[in-house]
């Protein structure tokens, strides 16, 4: 083999084995920003990162909590069980709250519907002819600050006692657990038979986290003439 030769596939070899190099770093860079912060200054660098004012009001509630709080809370965002705790809040129908770690993590569930008009402005009161508008939602909390929330609604029409039509669904998450990414499938909608005669809305939810695995969950509520009525959160 000639020199010429040799150089020529000295050169070729190096230049595969850069190519090869370079195709690896997207996916390493990808590993490192998928990575838990292990620091609370990494924590609220990468919510300030986010832009975002819901980010923003996190990091400054999480920067006021004490120094050993700030540790822990990053410990629990660490483990699996706090979030499969949040996907199962529904297995008791009848509490609106699941405190866990002895009251540093709380899960809440809350709904609310147009009579208050905190989620639809111009929607007719509850209870009378025309359009309405309901919520449910489930949240956890860490030491009091606000980490994840989905939620799930109906719009839809009533005519004095009974609901008539139901106009659409939606859902909204915010979520700031690093290395977590939540999505829902289109939304379901009916009006359930009588005696219930209630709008519904359903969706699953689907949690992924890069480094414990991935949960769903179904996301139901429902609401009549005066409101929201129920709704809950329970993995699939």
């Amino acid at each position: 083999m000639s020199n010429i030769t040799r150089r020529a596939l000295v050169g070729a070899m190096a230049a595969t084995m850069g190519a090869l190099t370079l195709a690896g770093l997207p996916a390493q860079a990808s590993a490192a920003e998928a990575a838990l912060p292990s620091t609370p200054q990494a924590y609220v660098a990468w919510l300030e990162a986010k832009q975002d004012a819901g980010a923003s009001e996190t990091a400054e509630q999480f920067k006021a909590l004490p120094q050993d709080k700030q540790e822990k809370f990053l410990g629990y965002l660490n483990k699996p069980d706090h979030i499969k705790a949040f996907m199962d809040v529904a297995n008791d129908p009848t509490a609106k709250q699941k405190v866990l770690a002895g009251g540093d993590i709380v899960i809440s569930r809350e709904t609310s519907n147009s009579s208050g008009a905190a989620n639809a402005p111009g929607l007719s009161p509850a209870g009378t002819t025309g359009d309405m508008s309901a919520w449910h939602s489930v949240s956890d909390t860490l030491f009091g600050v606000k980490v994840t929330t989905v939620k799930l609604g109906v719009n839809y029409r009533v005519s004095g006692s009974r609901v008539t039509e139901v106009h659409n669904g939606w859902a909204s998450h915010t979520n700031w657990v690093p290395a977590t990414e939540f999505k829902n499938e289109p939304i379901k909608n009916w009006i359930s038979a009588d005696p219930g005669n209630n709008a519904h809305s359903e969706t699953i939810w689907t949690a992924k986290f890069a480094t414990y695995g991935t949960w769903s969950c179904r996301h139901r509520m429902w609401a009549d003439q005066d409101g929201v009525k129920d709704g809950y959160l329970k993995r699939v």
